[in-house]
């Protein structure tokens, strides 16, 4: 079964993901707000693979902005407990939402990378998320690990609003 997951995203202001503190955690933008469906930070359990494409907002459209392996996929409550100094930039987030957690993650946020051609068929092109199949995950992986190591590779495109998210 697949448990892959892409997404666009219309803004990229390091809030999430969020990469400041040697982890990728993802929460917030990715949460159904009527409620009536679920959302990739429900869905998405370990070993998960969380991958987000530029969209307009982000002055990147159809690039890699980041591919993350989930960790773990904590509530709210949970990650502030386990990582306390981390949270800080969620205060005031809702309660009841999760986090996904990684230390395996490529961000390339304003250097954002070219999909590889065998992979185009993943850029989402609306918002909302899509499945990705483990083959697609296993050709990413083996295309990112020929160039990169996991972490950070550039800051965010809108960091003119960095660490703030209007519209989650």
């Amino acid at each position: 079964m697949e448990k892959n997951y892409v997404y666009r995203m219309d803004h990229d202001t390091g809030f999430a993901p969020n990469t400041s503190f040697g982890i990728c955690s993802l929460t917030g933008c990715k949460n159904n707000k009527s409620g009536k469906k679920r959302n990739v930070e429900e869905l998405a359990e370990r070993g998960s693979w969380v991958i987000g494409i530029g969209g307009k907002g982000t002055n990147r459209p159809d690039k890699l902005i980041y591919a993350m392996e989930v960790e773990s996929n904590l509530p709210l409550e949970q990650f502030r407990k386990k990582y306390p100094g981390k949270s800080k930039y969620l205060k005031g987030h809702t309660p009841g939402s999760n986090v996904l957690v990684s230390r395996k993650f490529y961000y390339f946020g304003e250097n954002a990378i070219d999909v590889p051609s065998e992979l185009k068929h993943i850029i989402i092109d609306r918002q909302g998320f899509w499945k990705v199949s483990d083959e697609d995950i296993k050709k990413l992986k083996r295309h990112l690990s020929k160039k990169y190591e996991y972490g950070v590779y550039g800051d965010p495109n809108n960091s003119e609003t960095k660490g703030k998210c209007e519209k989650c």
